[in-house]
């Protein structure tokens, strides 16, 4: 089955972005607690919590990529920009400042994502045997 046939998927892209929330809950709570359970600078913390958060796009898209049926490579990507514009959006309601609703941070933020999502979802395609376009 060629990429171009296969209609977009809303609900593969919704269940993207519930992997990519259970892929950094685990990240964060294994990985992390791993990396970050001894004393560390903040300004490390929060680099290596950003790291982990940046990671699991990846590895989302990753999972996507191989447990989906047929050739899913932008739902996930499209799923993972929509993630960071749902974490910005819910900063709104926290009491600090620097994370509040930027549209320029939901840009660079969800288009970093995309990338590593797609990315993700494509090396899963692969290892699954599926043709992906441009191969």
């Amino acid at each position: 089955m060629t990429h171009s046939n296969q209609p977009f998927s809303r609900k593969w892209m919704m269940a993207s972005m519930g992997i990519f929330v259970a892929v950094e809950l685990l990240l964060g709570g294994l990985v992390g607690e791993v990396l970050i359970g001894g004393y560390m600078s903040q300004s490390l913390r929060f680099m290596a919590e950003g790291l982990l958060h940046i990671a699991s796009f990846f590895v989302g898209g990753f999972i996507v990529g191989v447990i989906s049926p047929g050739l899913r490579i932008h739902e996930p990507a499209a799923g993972a920009f929509l993630s960071v514009a749902l974490m910005l959006v819910l900063a709104v309601f926290t009491p600090y400042t620097f994370l509040r609703f930027s549209l320029n941070r939901m840009l660079v933020g969800g288009a970093i994502a995309f990338c590593l999502a797609l990315v993700g979802a494509r090396l899963g395609e692969k290892l699954t045997g599926n043709r992906v376009w441009g191969d």
